[in-house]
Parts: C-alpha cells; structure tokens; sequence
C-alpha cells in the first residue's frame, strides 16, 4: 500500500499548484502517517537514539595536553564549533581564538574571557598567518567549510576557493608557525568514495589527500574525522523544523536513507583525534556504532506527525550534490557484520578500534606529493565556474589515480566484483555507466596486471572502450 502510495505523490508532485491535486496530495500524506504509525515507525523521532548517542573521551590524557594551551578553531562560530569551544574551555586552557567570517553580534554568546573572536576568512591567507604568528597557538581545528553539497554544484569557484584553497592556506599557515604541534581537520563520510564528481564531495576528499600528504613531511602532526549527518546543523531538519511558511513539504525521494550524528559527539571525536594524532602519519576518525540509516521520508512523516501540519509531501528527486549512486564496491562483504559507511574497503585493511569499542581509527591510501602540489597549482588558475569545476574533476581523477596505483591489487579485483555483481545491479536497476568515473579509475590501476582475466570477464572490452574514450573526452581535455 505504501509503495502505490509513493507511486501516486511521484505522479502528482509536479502539479502540486493544482488544487484538486494538491488536496490528493493531503490525503496520500495522511495515508502514509497512518501506515508509519501504524508501524510503529513515527512513535517518536528516527533519530532520537542518535541523539542521545554518545563516545567517550581520555579526559586524563586530554587535561594533560590542553591544560594551558591556546587552541585556533576556524569556523569557530558555526554549530560544531560552538560545540567545541565549550569542551575545550572545561580543560582549562589559556585561551581559545575563533576565526570565522562574521563575528558580529555573536562574541557576546560566550563570554568566557579566555576566548578571542577574530573575523577573517581562511581564503585570505596573509591575514590568516598573520593571526596564527600573533596568537601562537599550540592545536588547530579547522572546521570552517562551505558544507551545503546543492549550493556547492552551483558556486563551483568558491567551493574550491574556501575548502580546498582556504584549507591549504590552514595548513601552510600551520607550516609556518613554530608554536602549532598538532591540526585536526573535518571531513565528511562522502570523502571515502574512491571518487566522486560531486563538487562538496570532491573538495573534501582532495583535502584529505592535502592532509595525508603534508603529515608524512612535517614536523606538525595531522589529523582528520569524518563526519556525517549532523543532526543539530542539519540542513534537511532545518526545514523540517519550519513548516509555518511551507505550501507543501519536499522530500528527495521514498527509499533514500542517512546515517547520523550529534553535535556534541562531533565535538568528542575531533578532541579523540587530537590524542590519536601521531607524527608522519595522518590518522581519521569516525564514529563506530551510527546505527541503522534512517529513510527521510519517515523523518519527514514524524514532523508533520508532531506538528499536526496537513502540509502535503511532495518528492523533487535527488538534486545536484546528492545525485550519485550507492557504489556497492565502496564496503567489504567478506565481513559484513563490520560494514561502515563512513570507510572504504582499502582504509578498513589499516583500521583499528579504540579501547571504549566506539571510535574507528584509520588512514587513506597515500597519493604522489608532486601529483598534488601539481594539482593545487592548477586549481588556483580557475576563474570561472566552468574550469573550476573542469580543473577539480580532472585533478582529483590524477591524485586518486596516484593512490590506486599503490594499493593492495587483490583489493581492487575485490572492489570490483562487489561493486559490478550483476544480481545486485539488476535488482537495484543500475549499470556499469552510474558507476563508470569511479571503475574506469579502478580499471586503470589493473590494467595489463595479473587480474586482466577477471577483468575482461567484469567489463567487456569493446564496452571498456567505448565509454572509456567518452569519459576522456569528458573530462581529460576539458580544458
């Protein structure tokens, strides 16, 4: 019933402006919040376990670093970061400097004497250092990002602008200041795709090629968490958290799920990470346990539940930056009982579990060094939206390209065969061509090795070609 259901708001969402449509529309929503609730599924919030979630901290080992320092957060204003400068602030140390793009009328939220607010955008980068060098600080946490994956696919240029350049800037700012001894940076669950042609996605995953890279040759140690769904920023419960104003409430799609965290555990894991950190090497963290995704559309359900709104749903498809398919090749299936959506089959082989059983800890296949100062210079070349987005695509292709070349092989065939299974892309209604800008890379990396075989029996060779020469044209000589 609910799946005839789904059917019929698909086929009528695009006249919802039609009042005869809309109130079906009205009366297909109030179906389905009996059918959940009858389910049990909208008795109380999908998510109120995540919620409640949370990781332990090494409060010793942490009293003992922080006591007396000065800790440097970008982004410092934004949810996470507000976050973190209250725990910081319960281990004593001296002083915490915020830097985000607008400060104003936000200093007076906590006035805690030991913190300084300093309004500056990590793209500026000689004022950037210039803060660093005045202020000294022992511990960075860089969380300032542009985070909104639909704005990004439309504001290309200042995507990579503040999350790749402004996050290299951090870094050599870091460099360059005697006083740093350890930068924690924010990344996202997207960045364990192998690759991806989404423009948040692939700015994030290139900075945690920066960061790996920078670790293995500086005397600063670097470190990284991954984060997903924060549900107290979130920008999916920001509009379901204001239905005044709403006609009609729009939903990607039945059958889309996400996996979740609070903002309070964000915090924990990037103070987790600063005592993970180890010189050379570039750790990352996530949480262990996320539980279950949860289907937006049930979010969705359980507000209008609460609100007791008649506001219909509508679904608007998958938008830009949240577009791509489920590549089944990104977890390993020999030990499904450890699945992670947040790590990629390559980064379990380097994993470990923290004593408390809820943090996993791991590293990303390394890339060439000169790959990616390479990349970084042409990045900053791009001036408009078009070779922006060109220069990201292809330059990420080149750094990931570096790091497949490296890997474990046996890996690769396996990541293959999970990801290319014809039973499960015939049930899921995929092809090769949904996944094709990730396996042509994978393929790339085994070409003429001792896999050949099984490679030919994966991808026909005639078809390999086809596609390969229009995924060159795509994207190798774009610009």
């Amino acid at each position: 019933m609910a799946s005839l259901i789904n059917d019929k708001i698909w086929e009528l969402s695009k006249t919802v402006h039609v009042p005869a449509n809309f109130s079906q529309l009205q009366a297909l929503t109030k179906q389905l919040i009996t059918i959940y609730t009858e389910q049990g599924r909208i008795d109380e919030n999908p998510f109120s376990a995540t919620l409640k979630r949370k990781i332990g901290i090494p409060e010793a080992k942490l009293k003992s670093k922080l006591i007396g320092k000065t800790c440097l957060i970008t982004g410092g204003l934004g949810c996470v970061g507000s976050v973190l400068i209250n725990k910081l602030l319960a281990f004593n140390v001296k002083s915490i400097i915020v830097i985000d793009k607008v400060t104003a009328n936000k200093e007076t939220e906590n006035k805690d004497p030991r913190i300084i607010y300093i309004e500056a955008d990590i793209c500026d980068s000689e004022k950037l250092k210039t803060i660093f060098q005045a202020n000294n600080p022992d511990y960075v946490f860089h969380i300032a990002a542009q985070r909104d994956p639909g704005y990004a696919e439309k504001n290309i240029l200042e995507t990579i602008q503040t999350n790749i350049l402004g996050t290299h800037n951090v870094i050599l700012a870091c460099e360059k200041t005697k006083s740093v001894k350890d930068c924690v940076f924010s990344s996202t669950g997207k960045a364990s795709r192998y690759y991806t042609t989404e423009i948040y996605a692939a700015t994030k995953k290139f900075c945690e090629y920066m960061f790996d890279s920078y670790a293995k040759h500086s005397r600063v140690r670097y470190a990284m968490v991954r984060f997903t769904h924060v549900l107290d920023n979130s920008l999916m419960h920001e509009e379901l958290r204001n239905l005044e104003n709403k006609k009609y409430l729009e939903v990607h799609s039945q059958g889309k799920y996400v996996t979740a965290q609070n903002a309070g555990e964000a915090g924990d894991l990037l103070l987790n990470a600063l005592i993970s950190s180890q010189k050379g090497i570039c750790n990352f963290s996530i949480v262990k346990q996320l539980e279950w995704p949860v289907e937006s559309l049930e979010v969705a359900l359980f507000y209008l539940k609460q609100a007791q709104s008649d506001l219909p749903i509508i679904f608007k498809g998958n938008p830009p930056g949240y577009c791509e398919k489920f590549f089944r090749g990104q977890m390993d299936w020999s030990n499904p009982q450890d699945l992670n959506l947040l790590i990629n089959v390559y980064e379990t082989r380097k994993s470990s579990v923290n004593a408390a059983e809820d943090i996993i800890t791991s590293q990303i296949p390394a890339t060439n060094f000169l790959i990616l100062q390479n990349a970084l210079f042409i990045l900053k070349s791009a001036n408009n939206e078009y070779s922006a987005k060109a220069c990201l695509l292809a330059e990420l292709k080149n750094v990931v390209q570096a790091a497949l070349n490296k890997v474990d092989q046996h890996d690769t065939i396996n990541i293959l065969e999970w990801g290319l299974d014809p039973n499960v892309m015939k049930a899921e209604n995929t092809t090769i061509t949904d996944f094709w800008p990730t396996v042509s890379l994978l393929y790339k990396s085994l070409e003429y090795s001792e896999h050949q075989t099984q490679l030919n029996n994966l991808i026909r060779n005639d078809y390999f070609k086809i596609i390969d020469s229009s995924y060159s044209a795509t994207y190798d000589g774009v610009y």
